[in-house]
């Protein structure tokens, strides 16, 4: 389930009057989202600190990660440098508040460093990690960490492959129990995602090709070539990867919005008309029904089974015909 950022700051004050409050937290979701006024929220409630941002964020109980290399990856160095914080012993009515950014960007080394952590985490502690792409975290790191997924706010614009990827959406719900319609979109969805590779992996070669060519003014740059080939594959997979994750929260978007009309919710603003529709053909149970159907396929993808084959039976729950299946 998703919350609104003030839905999730509320829910989190709770936990932590009743004395409830996790010791990790994974919240998913974009910036737009709220990610990072949620965490800033939690930084003042629990110790008073405020700032604009979470790389502003200076506080005696705070401590802020964020990728910091040249390949925008969080190393196991990175993680060891807050092991003093967290040994220190925070004072009373205080929490020691370590505050992750892009975790998805840790590094295997730094994962399985940080994973010691969430195991034995020491008292008077909270760590937050902020992800738009949790299903790039080692299961085991999710396992530990209490996830709270923000939504995106009502009327927020969506981003360039939403757009893309929105008359395909509009199609495959108003055909709401058609396998072939399941099918087609997995078909649609599949083949936006592969001109979008291709996209991605021509603009970030060619800033790795002038970035060469502006350092190198007569020096011999084909070790740094070689070095930051496996830079550039990591972003280039990190970022197909956020927009496979935006596809998905668009669905999410279209499904939930027709849940909340099904179910006659008031100042529901349907992302398009046809929802609307959809709302009066099907009953709120099958509709969240299907949503499952996504929870399962993001849990399918983080654990690398194959995507056609995911995508294939997730759509036909999420799309298709339910008698069938």
């Amino acid at each position: 389930m998703s919350f609104t950022q003030s839905q999730a700051l509320q829910m989190l004050r709770h936990a932590r009057r009743s004395g409830r409050l996790p010791h990790a937290l994974l919240v998913t979701g974009s910036e737009e989202a709220g990610t990072h006024r949620l965490v800033l929220a939690l930084a003042e409630e629990l110790n008073g600190a405020r700032a604009e941002s979470p790389e502003l964020l200076r506080h005696p109980m705070c401590r802020v990660l964020r990728p910091s290399s040249k390949s925008r990856r969080i190393l196991i160095e990175d993680v060891r440098a807050v092991e003093p914080f967290l040994a220190l012993r925070a004072q009373e009515g205080e929490t020691k508040l370590v505050i992750l950014l892009e975790a998805d960007r840790m590094m295997e080394e730094a994962a399985n460093a940080f994973l010691k952590t969430l195991e034995e985490p020491p008292p008077q502690t909270l760590i937050v990690l902020l992800t738009e792409l949790p299903n790039r975290l080692l299961p085991t790191i999710l396992s530990r960490c209490v996830r709270v997924e923000l939504r995106e706010p009502s009327g927020l614009r969506l981003s360039e492959v939403q757009r893309l990827f929105l008359p395909a959406v509009v199609s495959a719900l108003s055909q709401l129990g058609s396998d072939v319609a399941a099918l087609a979109l997995r078909v649609d969805m599949q083949q936006l995602m592969a001109e979008r590779r291709e996209q991605i992996t021509a603009r970030l070669t060619a800033a790795l090709r002038s970035e060469a060519k502006a350092i190198a003014e007569g020096t011999d740059v084909r070790d740094w070539e070689a070095q930051q080939k496996d830079a550039t594959a990591a972003l280039i997979e990190t970022e197909c990867l956020a927009e496979r994750e935006q596809l998905l929260e668009l669905l999410a978007l279209c499904m939930g919005q027709a849940v909340l009309l099904a179910s006659q919710a008031p100042d529901v603003q349907p992302l398009f008309p046809e929802l609307a529709s959809v709302a009066q053909q099907h009953r709120p149970v099958e509709l969240l029904r299907r949503m499952r159907a996504l929870e399962g396929l993001r849990a399918d993808l983080s654990f690398n089974v194959h995507e056609a084959l995911a995508l294939d039976a997730r759509f036909l729950e999420l799309i298709g015909n339910l008698t069938s299946l």
